[in-house]
């Protein structure tokens, strides 16, 4: 017999994942709970998650931190420095920090045409090398400091040869390049929905539920095998805090989905499948 204590069970209830900074917060949807008791509330949310770990569960990956391209290292634990040579038109806008001039200067957009552009597009073939995207900063031209100038680094840049050798830096924890099945891309921070990110780059998954139980809504990362649900997850966040490292899982750091790898989606409905099939099989155990 039930439990006296847990009287209003919500079977199979799905969630959507929210953020504040780097807390996690489950917001559960389509539950009724006028009446209940803060008893009821705190046994019911404590089932829900369990079910929801229980049906996400196929999503959870293995692996440790990945390396580094290799013209990249990183500075300390906060910053990753690289350079890349790159013949002109590099295709890159560059802008004044939001300090002003003198206090850094920032890339404020790629181009589709460039050769920056062009890099991108060798790296999603394998090339090992960093990219510059969005938020990245310069730091040099030539081997010669900007000085935190947007003035001084294009006047470098008119000034040299076909070739230029740029000097930029990354956060550790910085925009995640995010890749469509489509070949569409967009440079997100951490904390923007999949779903969202799909609508602002032309990407037409086809998802129209917020649960994200539709197959049309459930995608993997083509290096780790990682699930990702559209309308729930969010690139750098989910569901690599999940990542396991070993018997003790993963150490700090480890748990964060590098910036220095496009996180590449491709179209998983076996996985949707897969979880429901679970899911099905777990509930009929459970009544048996």
């Amino acid at each position: 017999m039930a439990s006296n204590r847990c009287r209003y069970g919500v079977a199979a209830a799905m969630a959507v994942l929210l953020y504040a900074g780097n807390t996690q917060v489950l917001n559960f949807v389509g539950l009724q709970v006028s009446g209940l008791t803060s008893r009821d509330r705190t046994c019911m949310q404590a089932k829900d998650k369990n079910a929801l770990a229980e049906f996400l569960k196929p999503r959870i990956g293995k692996g440790k931190e990945r390396e580094l391209p290799s013209n990249a290292e990183m500075i300390g634990t906060l910053k990753i420095v690289y350079e890349v040579a790159l013949t002109k038109p590099l295709g890159i806008v560059l802008t004044d920090g939001p300090r002003g001039p003198g206090f850094g200067v920032g890339v404020e957009e790629v181009l589709n045409s460039g050769s920056a552009a062009e890099l991108f597009k060798e790296v999603l073939k394998g090339e090992d090398s960093m990219w510059i995207q969005e938020g990245d900063e310069l730091e040099a031209v030539n081997g010669e400091p900007v000085d935190g100038f947007q003035d001084k680094a294009v006047e470098m840049i008119q000034k040299s040869g076909d070739e230029v050798k740029l000097q930029l830096s990354r956060p550790r924890k910085g925009f995640i390049k995010v890749v469509f099945p489509d070949g569409k891309h967009i440079t997100s921070p951490r904390a923007a929905v999949l779903q969202r990110l799909a609508e602002k780059v032309g990407y037409n998954s086809g998802c129209t539920c917020k649960d994200g139980r539709d197959e049309k809504c459930w995608y993997k990362d083509v290096a780790t095998g990682e699930v990702y649900v559209l309308p729930l997850n969010v690139p750098g966040l989910v569901p690599s805090v999940w990542r396991k490292s070993g018997e003790d899982g993963a150490r700090p750091g480890e748990a964060d989905y590098e910036c220095w790898i496009p996180l590449r989606l491709e179209y998983a409905p076996e996985e949707f499948r897969k979880a429901i099939e679970e899911e099905a099989a777990q509930q009929a155990a459970r009544g048996a």
